[in-house]
């Protein structure tokens, strides 16, 4: 077993999920682009809600004619053919599938050849705009990133479904950086609450794989606290709801044993939705909103420094 080190990349590859649809991912993932290629950066939004993708719109584009649902259908296509220009400097985009059956669902090859072909495109940064759920692919898409970024609402099932989605996605993580059989089969039977086995957190989990691999809780210690993810809680509306974040951040620290940062919260704002309904770009009508000057803040955070997830080979990312 090899103990991931933290390493400098030249790309940064950011993941932006959180389990529960309807909380603003794809606003906040097309808003942090926009104020990263406003600053001189090269950024590419990537569409990752294979379901039901709707990035463009918050671009104020028709769905682009070629997307992720080409690629994956298409052995000879290049990913960088189905790249569309936005309007926007510096700021491209890859479209989420459109009319392919059975596309959320990608099978172990499709999955590998999109996730390896997006880790070697030339942007400084990548932005992929996940989809609700805890499905496989929604995860190893979250997994590959260099930093996981959280979207939440002060809702309680929005909170909940946030949790859950991190307690999945570390049980995720932790069966593809664990080479023992018997450590891998535990951790199976946990996930789906076989044989008597459910682990309500992390270290309930630690505890039971102590047990019978006793050196191993140390490198799975050093997995957990290298992971970069990141929270953002938006649509809040009183002091209230801004003081969720922290306390989910303080709660995920206690739970599941790595080290969220709370980047801040974005203001709910009528405005937004009405221009959405509109379909116009959020260009037309958010920078001048107080949810944009925040996001804006939120994106100065975010800066190039480490590996999050896994790596690209081909054995790793089998269901």
């Amino acid at each position: 077993m090899v103990i991931k080190k933290h390493i400098t990349v030249e790309n940064y590859i950011l993941s932006i999920g959180g389990g529960k649809g309807g909380t603003g991912k794809s606003l906040i993932t097309a808003s942090i682009g926009i104020c990263l290629a406003d600053r001189g950066n090269k950024v590419l939004l990537v569409d990752g809600d294979l379901g039901t993708a709707n990035l463009h719109t918050f671009l104020g584009l028709a769905p682009p004619r070629t997307g992720i649902s080409d690629f994956v259908a298409k052995k000879k296509l290049a990913i960088d053919s189905i790249v569309t220009k936005t309007g926007i400097n510096n700021l491209k985009l890859i479209s989420g599938a459109q009319d392919m059956i059975g596309i959320a669902n990608l099978s172990y090859g499709q999955k590998l050849k999109m996730l390896n072909n997006i880790k070697k495109m030339n942007y400084r940064f990548i932005l992929i705009d996940m989809g609700p759920g805890t499905s496989f692919n929604i995860l190893d898409f979250f997994l590959i990133s260099h930093c996981g970024l959280l979207i939440t609402s002060p809702e309680p099932t929005s909170i909940e479904n946030t949790y859950r989605f991190t307690k999945a996605l570390l049980f995720r993580y932790l069966r593809k950086m664990i080479s023992q059989k018997t450590v891998r089969s535990l951790i199976d039977k946990g996930v789906r609450h076989r044989e008597g086995h459910k682990f309500d957190s992390v270290f309930d989990l630690l505890e039971a794989i102590e047990k019978i691999e006793p050196k191993v809780g140390d490198a799975i210690a050093g997995y957990l606290s290298s992971l970069d993810i990141k929270l953002i809680v938006n649509q809040v509306k009183t002091n209230k709801d801004r003081d969720i974040g922290e306390k989910m951040a303080i709660a995920a620290r206690k739970y599941f044993g790595i080290p969220i940062d709370f980047l801040g919260s974005v203001s709910y704002d009528n405005k937004i939705n009405k221009g959405l309904l509109q379909k116009k770009s959020l260009m037309a009508y958010f920078p001048h909103s107080k949810a944009f000057k925040e996001i804006t803040k939120i994106s100065q955070k975010i800066s190039p420094s480490y590996q999050l997830g896994l790596n690209f080979y081909n054995s790793i990312f089998g269901d």
